[in-house]
């Protein structure tokens, strides 16, 4: 049944590029969220049947599951410094002062994670021609080019969140969001605490699924004033992710500080040059001194550096 309403899910999205009318493209869009979500009741009752289970089963299951497998970036100093590369089931939050890079910096990870798999980018900061743009700029193959999926209309949170689940069922992996502050959503509530459950469900979703969710996040000013590594809005966001990474201009470089690893528990404070950027298969060893293992409120200089804006 699964299998036969995502067939009818990917038929009806075809209808709907193909309709010549207002009304048709209505009612098929109406019809192909109906379908989605029917989809997603499937799906959560299939989850629904993992019980609760004893401690000594929980060891038996996960000792007999095969080795958790690193997936490479290529992007030879972001792997070095995580181990050889991101495992799933992460929720990995990346934040930066306007202009820092972040946007240019996630097209080119999952531009390179393309090559060998499905990839979903969000993108809800840019109009099209600016995106196709920068996409033009990565030099991307065929293969990348296919891989690589833009979203840039479901930017509701819970649709946001059907969708993710969604493409998730199809074995895609890897997410990106670009960004947290073009996210709106239907709960109640100040501005904190949506942007608390945002955070929430992200996590949760990315641990529930096995997938990895990169989100574009910000610095407020007075945080980027003192030179303190903080995410804008509500303190959950860090406590939910399990890795916390910054994007820092710093003179004429960017820095790529780490101040959470769920994954390996090493923090780290990298150079990131527009080379880093790009498909690099030769291993680079990454060497980490004492004063490079930062805290949340590690100092920097911020100064204006005009290259990949982003």
């Amino acid at each position: 049944m699964i299998q036969e309403l995502q067939n009818k899910t990917k038929e009806l999205q075809k209808q709907i590029h193909r309709s010549t009318t207002a009304d048709d493209k209505i009612n098929l869009t109406r019809e192909l969220y109906k379908t989605k979500l029917q989809l997603l009741d499937l799906i959560h009752e299939k989850d629904k049947a993992r019980a609760g289970m004893t401690a000594r089963e929980l060891i038996l299951k996960v000792d007999s599951m095969p080795k958790l497998p690193k997936f490479e970036t290529g992007m030879s100093k972001i792997d070095a410094s995580f181990g050889g590369g991101f495992e799933t089931g992460l929720f990995i939050n990346l934040a930066g002062e306007s202009g820092a890079g972040k946007t240019t910096l996630l097209m080119h990870l999952l531009g390179n994670l393309s090559q060998g798999r499905k990839t979903v980018f969000f993108n809800f900061e840019m109009g099209d021609r600016l995106f196709v743009k920068k996409l033009k700029e990565l030099n991307l193959n065929d293969t990348q080019l296919d891989n690589l999926i833009i979203d840039s209309d479901t930017n509701k949170l819970e649709d946001l969140l059907m969708e993710i689940e969604l493409y998730a069922e199809d074995g895609i992996k890897f997410f990106a969001i670009d960004s947290k502050m073009k996210i709106y959503s239907n709960s109640q509530g100040q501005e904190y605490q949506q942007i608390s459950n945002m955070s929430k469900e992200l996590s949760r979703l990315s641990a529930r699924k096995d997938i990895v969710i990169f989100l574009i996040n910000q610095m407020n000013e007075e945080d980027i004033k003192n030179k303190r590594l903080a995410f804008k809005g509500s303190g959950d966001q860090k406590y939910d992710s399990d890795i916390a990474l910054f994007l820092v201009k710093e003179n004429e470089q960017r820095k790529l500080i780490c101040t959470k690893n769920r994954m390996n528990d090493r923090l780290f404070n990298i150079d990131i040059t527009i080379d880093d950027y790009r498909n690099n298969r030769q291993p680079v060893i990454v060497e980490f001194k004492q004063d490079e293992i930062l805290e949340e409120d590690a100092s920097f200089d911020i100064s204006s550096f005009d290259v990949f804006n982003g």
